[in-house]
């Protein structure tokens, strides 16, 4: 029986028979009926309102993944790191419109920062699985520091020019590749797996913070001490999420695995995605926000100049609202993980981020656009911040680089959202051209849930708890203090189960 992902009826209970055996997943038709999605929910399972999420309970444990000394490393070097690059992400932007005075000029730089990504990022995802994430994670930190520099002396020393800008975007972006898999399989192996909705959730608020932060900086720092300096605050952050990662621990952080080719591991991570169908269909969900959410992003510099008239300071502005919202977002879904009904927060998520994006694009006033772009950025945190903990929670960890890989590359896909919308504010204005986009983001939300009852339906019990996270059940066993069948059983690991030497997995 398939034990990772179950809707309707069926539940995540032990937290340890989640382990899928290969042949199992390879011949789906032998899924017991109780997989087609056509039961009910039990109705026993409470309802998802909004009275549940403003109020869902245990607010005292939203920061409990921080006990963990492992994820609170982590966690700080996550932060440093997203500083710089929420801080380049607004310098990008600036940077190209102020260059060119176009915004199509956005969706090109868009599209070299995705792009790579979804022609790399499976890659990246193998080398997760083979490496130790530890020292992946220090090696393109690095490399991002050091694209940092680059930038900013081009720009000191003014000789930076358009297509510099895109050459660099390119490399970072290949950069990010890498880092972005290790960095999320890294996460469910710091924390007991009960904590891993909270754990995900507060890497993502973690995340929203910065948004909030950075642009700030970036935005008051860009008049006083220029464009060139600032981008060399943005090497300090990377320095310092670089040291962070030396406080993790060196003992598992690298999967225990069948040796085998790469591209064996290259195509083993599709077809373990292909034979499971709620994976594929939680995948393709997830395409949704790149699609329709993250553009909006891109376009915040073309509402600050020409929309609000509000230049470096009202740009800063909006992106810190979509932080702040984001931020709420990931504090409401980190106290979720008592809500089993995970398809359905991630339908009301969806419609609220669909629709007060809307509303912000059409909103006459800059006070209103902030509010209904924070507003639209609570939904758009808790459609993902769910989405991303039920496909965490039943990955073996042989697998689950390529896996988050595969999530990189609907990233990727950005450009496909981004390049028409920009083009379309070049012809329409840019806020018909978020509008209409949002509409469509709502028309397939609307569609994917009504097509797909096992998507709607979906639901995943808390996880049980146990002792040790997976990082600290192998450091006991590198220690000679437990066995590692004590260490699965402590830690609740979920294995594959390798069919020969040719297996991909």
């Amino acid at each position: 029986m398939s034990g990772w992902l179950r809707d309707s009826s069926t539940t995540m209970r032990d937290g340890i028979g989640l382990t899928l055996a290969i042949e199992e997943r390879e011949r789906p038709e032998e899924m017991p009926a109780s997989m087609d999605g056509r039961q009910a929910v039990p109705a026993g399972a409470p309802p998802v309102t909004v009275g549940r999420m403003i109020n869902p309970g245990s607010w005292g444990t939203t920061f409990t993944s921080l006990k963990e000394r492992d994820y609170a490393w982590f966690f700080a070097g996550n932060l440093t790191f997203f500083m710089g690059m929420q801080m380049q992400f607004i310098l990008r932007g600036f940077l190209a419109y102020d260059l060119t005075d176009r915004a199509s000029a956005l969706g090109i730089i868009a599209a070299t920062m995705s792009l790579p990504m979804l022609l790399a990022a499976p890659f990246g995802g193998v080398v997760a699985d083979r490496v130790n994430k530890r020292t992946l994670l220090i090696v393109t930190q690095s490399a991002a520091a050091i694209a940092s520099v680059v930038t900013a002396v081009l720009i000191i020393t003014e000789l930076i020019e358009f297509w510099h800008l895109i050459v660099i975007s390119l490399i970072t972006a290949l950069v990010f590749s890498f880092n972005m898999p290790a960095r999320q399989a890294l996460v469910p192996l710091l924390v007991p797996q009960h904590k891993l909705m909270n754990a995900i959730s507060l890497q993502m608020g973690g995340m929203n913070l910065t948004r909030i932060i950075a642009p700030a900086i970036a935005g008051v720092l860009i008049a006083p001490i220029g464009l060139g300096w600032v981008y060399l605050i943005t090497f300090f952050f990377f320095a310092v999420a670089t040291a962070s990662e030396f406080k993790l621990p060196a003992h598992g952080m690298r999967a225990d695995r069948q040796s085998s080719a790469f591209m064996d591991d290259f195509t083993g991570g599709f077809r373990y995605i292909r034979a499971d169908a709620m994976l594929t269909l939680l995948i393709g969900a997830s395409l949704l926000v790149p699609l329709f959410g993250f553009p909006v992003q891109q376009m915040l510099p073309v509402f600050a100049e020409d929309v609000f008239d509000r230049g470096p300071t009202g740009l800063g502005m909006l992106a810190a609202a979509s932080g702040a919202g984001g931020l709420v977002g990931a504090i409401i879904s980190a106290n979720m993980d008592a809500q089993p009904r995970k398809g359905m927060l991630m339908l009301v998520g969806g419609i609220i981020m669909a629709i007060f994006l809307a509303a912000f694009a059409l909103s006459p006033n800059f006070l209103l656009a902030l509010l209904f772009l924070a507003i639209a950025n609570i939904g758009q945190m808790l459609f993902m911040a769910t989405n991303n903990t039920v496909i965490q929670s039943g990955l073996p960890e042989e697998v689950r680089g390529r896996v988050m890989s595969v999530m990189m590359m609907s990233f990727g896909m950005m450009p496909l959202g981004v390049i028409p919308i920009t083009l379309a504010a070049d012809a329409i204005g840019a806020p018909a051209a978020i509008a209409i986009s949002s509409m469509g983001l709502l028309v397939a939300l609307f569609t994917t849930f009504a097509v797909s009852r096992r998507l709607r339906e979906l639901r995943v019990d808390a996880m049980a708890g146990v002792e040790l996270s997976p990082v600290q059940a192998a450091m006991l066993v590198a220690e000679g203090k437990i066995t590692q069948e004590e260490a699965d059983r402590m830690s609740g690991r979920v294995r594959m189960q390798p069919q020969g030497p040719s297996r991909a997995q």
